[in-house]
């Protein structure tokens, strides 16, 4: 596994489901809570035709839960849903923006110091320590939720009628 992949895991999911895609949409809707700003411990999320993103919903927030995105395709026993469990894209594209900054800074001080005196060295420090910051962070939220793509499958299967693994 890549660096990358251990700091933004991207998590594929396949369900066969003998429902009728606008049957499943349907199923899937009902089983999320749309738009209840207040509902927590649910599976909150949008079902628009096809599309499908969920997410769960816990007490504590967490910007760096894994939200499952996939889209619904006709089959001949019903449909398939499949997509994945990954960050938010937002979250994404802030992460990379804060580490490339990091990383920026350091190598900045470090092209600006040179050959100097190796006693400025620590002025690379705080870039490589926000870097850390951030990959310790970011590694902490996604333990906090490491049930949530468990608990999202589960929902999922029930709401789709997907025969047991």
């Amino acid at each position: 596994m890549s660096f990358w992949n251990w700091l933004f895991p991207r998590t594929p999911l396949r369900l066969s489901s003998p429902l009728a895609v606008d049957q499943a949409a349907q199923a899937l809707r009902a089983a999320s809570a749309r738009g209840n700003l207040t509902a927590t411990g649910t599976v909150v999320g949008q079902v628009r035709g096809e599309r499908v993103h969920l997410y769960h919903r816990a007490p504590m927030r967490n910007s760096f839960k894994p939200h499952f995105r996939g889209r619904l395709y006709a089959t001949a026993q019903g449909c398939e849903l499949r997509g994945r469990f990954a960050l938010p894209g937002l979250v994404l594209a802030f992460s990379a923006f804060w580490f490339c900054f990091c990383l920026l800074w350091s190598v900045i001080t470090a092209a600006q110091l040179g050959g100097a005196d190796l006693r400025l060295l620590p002025a690379i420090l705080p870039g490589l320590l926000l870097m850390g910051f951030g990959v310790g962070l970011l590694r902490l939220g996604q333990h906090l939720a490491s049930d949530d793509p468990r608990l999202l499958t589960r929902v999922l299967r029930q709401a789709l009628q997907c025969p047991s693994p």
